[in-house]
């Protein structure tokens, strides 16, 4: 018996009225049209009204019915009869018999199996995802957090400006996968000075940060079931991008002089590529001794293995001036020398950089040309120009007294309230504090009871390989407490809540 009302067809103008006002009327019947096809309300082969009598239940003009019917039967939705009038496509299945609920059941049972094929490569990289709770708003104590408030956000927006007030060729049409001559130049100069790395701007390439820089490194380098050995405790995020290229992750124990250097003999195979951070263990502040820089260097000789030197935070060192690089040491060109400036300046530049052996940079130039083509050329001008005219440099500076100031305030605060609760854990720069829990607790409940509280806390255990319940207990239990973003008096009420919670809990 054919159907006498279609009102159902044409969603009602009082619904979504905002999203209604853009759209035409010709394409709301047409989307009305189609979703009942699709979804079994009309049946192949079903009679629709006449253009002028559903244009007239519909309360809608002839030429809205008739350009939506064209447009459904240009697509293959429906078909026109001559003399007959439009009809559902016959061609189309017939949907009728599923129910609402069994389609549902069925797309989401489907979008599961997909989720189960995901590529390996995938599934070993959301192994190692990272677990720590997300605030909107930076919280104290979040370790990676630098002070916002003291970059020079108006001088920076003028030299983004200045940029494009006459952008020439580099800017327009980038072509230089290894990124901008300018920035590559000025930040192989910094690097000369302050660090003591070998290099020049044409073994610079410019990343949108660390972990791109290891993802290409471990593109380049790296064959399934090959060997990569990294610091225990480190950085997760390091391990998951490297576990996705293949390469099978081996944690190397870090004691007080850093990286147990000794136990890459013990490796099931010889490592591929070793990934340090020798200036400073993240998270521990641990430092790579001379002795051990030397002897990792001539192990990468020896096993024809790749050393890679992540320099995080290495500018703000309290204790005295930055520590010379690994990599000005390396005389066989082995080392791969990773930096970032999200720590330094702010989060949001995504500004990294690679210093490659010669013998690399054509390879890295390559695999970068796939990836993602050329580094995008904006904030790269920018910085380029904060560099040249010794706004970085100044900026270092000042922050770096600034951090200190806050860093001894931090450690106050631990030894005047609660030297019964935490003790520090030596380190000499960096944006954190180690503390351990002295009276034993949990490290991961804790973070649990902390966030809870809105103080954005890590636990110090989570930053280990081997982390599973069963051997978590014995890992220090301890907290990472970040100290750059926020003032001595936020520092202070903050802490006082922190007290106050691990005492609540005790």
């Amino acid at each position: 018996m054919p159907r006498s009302d279609y009102s159902w067809i044409y969603p009602s103008q009082q619904n979504d009225a905002e999203d209604q006002n853009r759209t035409t009327a010709y394409r709301r019947l047409y989307h009305g049209i189609r979703s009942a096809i699709l979804d079994g309300r009309l049946h192949p082969g079903e009679r629709l009204p006449a253009s002028r009598d559903l244009a007239k239940s519909l309360g809608v003009s002839r030429n809205t019915v008739v350009t939506s019917f064209d447009l459904l039967t240009s697509e293959g939705y429906l078909e026109t009869r001559v003399g007959a009038g439009s009809f559902v496509a016959r061609s189309l299945p017939d949907r009728d018999m599923q129910t609402s609920t069994h389609r549902i059941a069925t797309q989401q049972a489907h979008s599961d199996q997909r989720l189960l094929r995901l590529s390996q490569s995938a599934k070993r990289m959301l192994n190692y995802q990272r677990r720590f709770p997300r605030f909107r708003v930076a919280r104290p104590f979040n370790p990676a957090t630098p002070d916002l408030d003291g970059f020079p956000f108006d001088l920076w927006a003028r030299l983004l400006r200045r940029s494009w007030r006459a952008p020439d060729l580099d800017l327009t049409i980038p072509d230089d996968p290894l990124g901008l001559a300018l920035l590559r130049d000025e930040i192989a100069k910094w690097l000369r000075q302050s660090r003591g790395v070998n290099c020049d701007a044409n073994q610079v390439m410019i990343v949108s940060g660390a972990q791109q820089a290891l993802d290409l490194t471990a593109r380049a380098l790296v064959d399934p079931g090959d060997i990569i050995a990294t610091e225990d405790p480190g950085y997760e995020g390091i391990r998951g991008v490297l576990a996705a290229s293949g390469g099978v992750v081996h944690p190397i124990t870090v004691d007080e002089d850093g990286l147990n250097v000794d136990r890459l003999s013990q490796t099931p195979s010889p490592a591929r590529i070793v990934v340090t951070t020798p200036s400073r263990n993240y998270p521990l502040g641990k430092t790579l001794s001379l002795a051990r820089r030397l002897a990792l260097l001539q192990w990468a000789e020896e096993t024809d293995a790749w050393i890679v030197e992540d320099d995080y935070d290495s500018d703000y060192r309290y204790d005295g001036p930055p520590l010379s690089s690994l990599q000005g040491l390396d005389t066989n060109n082995r080392v791969i020398y990773v930096g970032t400036f999200s720590r330094v300046m702010f989060p949001g530049i995504r500004l990294g950089y690679l210093v490659l052996p010669p013998a690399l940079v054509p390879a890295f130039r390559g695999i970068r040309g796939f990836a993602d083509g050329v580094p995008g050329p904006t904030a790269q001008a920018a910085l380029g120009a904060f560099f040249a005219e010794g706004h970085f440099g100044s900026h270092i500076r000042k922050m770096r007294v600034q951090y200190a100031e806050r860093r001894a305030h931090l450690i106050e605060l631990i030894s005047s309230s609660a030297d019964d609760l935490l003790s520090v854990m030596p380190s000499d720069g960096g944006l954190h504090l180690c503390v351990r829990l002295i009276a034993g607790h949990d490290d991961v409940l804790m973070q649990e009871k902390l966030i809870k509280a809105g103080l954005d806390c890590r636990a110090l255990s989570s930053y280990y390989h081997n982390k599973d319940d069963k051997n978590r207990q014995n890992l220090p239990q301890g907290l990472v407490l970040g100290f750059a973003g926020w003032k001595k008096d936020a520092l202070s009420e903050s802490f006082g809540e922190l007290v106050e919670v691990i005492r609540r809990n005790t």
